[in-house]
């Protein structure tokens, strides 16, 4: 049987970055910010699939997705294994080879580069120079702010909240999650990408609504 084509949607953002406690304030504040936008986060996060082979979800998620943000910050050596994180950077190279190879179905693509410290990527990835990456900072509101300014630009929409009410927004949902999570019974420090998308995507609708 013929595998059904993965079709493209205008509202997708691909998520490559690092799945990390030490990462999870901006991840998610990208996430948050992403539906503040408008738009969907999408993330290999997002099933549990054990048959789902890790390679194949990605490919499919870039394949549907219009935007992607690829966080190249995590270029320390770990404390497990002493060595970098390579995951990030190779799925990066694959959306920019898609981009150069794959001709007009992939030229459109957006792709937004993050890394922590201005520079850091090209001292051990000297392929990257000639890319504009951003520099974030370790800083969820100038994440917020990049993430922002990127979507707003890339997708010519006009009706996109501005970055000091989308982080704003953002502070208030971060102190509230917590209780949102008790009181849907979840545990906030188990919280799984599914449910976190969900809660936030209830909190700005009742937001929209107040």
């Amino acid at each position: 049987m013929a595998k059904t084509k993965a079709a493209i949607n205008p509202d997708y953002v691909f998520i490559n970055c690092p799945f990390t406690k030490d990462y999870r304030a901006l991840f998610d504040c990208m996430v948050f910010t992403i539906l503040a936008c408008g738009f969907q986060p999408r993330s290999a996060l997002e099933a549990a699939d054990g048959g789902d082979v890790r390679m194949d979800k990605i490919v499919r998620l870039i394949k549907e997705s219009t935007y992607s943000i690829h966080d190249l910050s995590a270029v320390a050596l770990d404390d497990t294994n002493n060595l970098p994180r390579f995951n990030m950077p190779f799925e990066l190279g694959m959306v920019i080879g898609c981009k150069k190879i794959a001709g007009r179905a992939y030229a459109s693509r957006s792709a937004l580069i993050l890394e922590q410290t201005k520079y850091t990527t090209q001292k051990c990835l000297s392929d990257i120079a000639g890319q504009d990456l951003k520099a974030h900072g370790g800083q969820p509101q100038t994440l917020c702010r990049i993430v922002r300014s990127w979507l707003v630009a890339e997708s010519g929409r006009s009706k996109i909240p501005g970055q000091t009410a989308i982080f704003n927004a953002y502070t208030r949902f971060s102190a509230e999650l917590p209780d949102i999570c008790g009181a849907a019974d979840l545990e906030y420090e188990e919280l799984i990408y599914p449910d976190l998308v969900g809660l936030a995507q209830q909190w700005l609708q009742e937001q929209a609504k107040a």
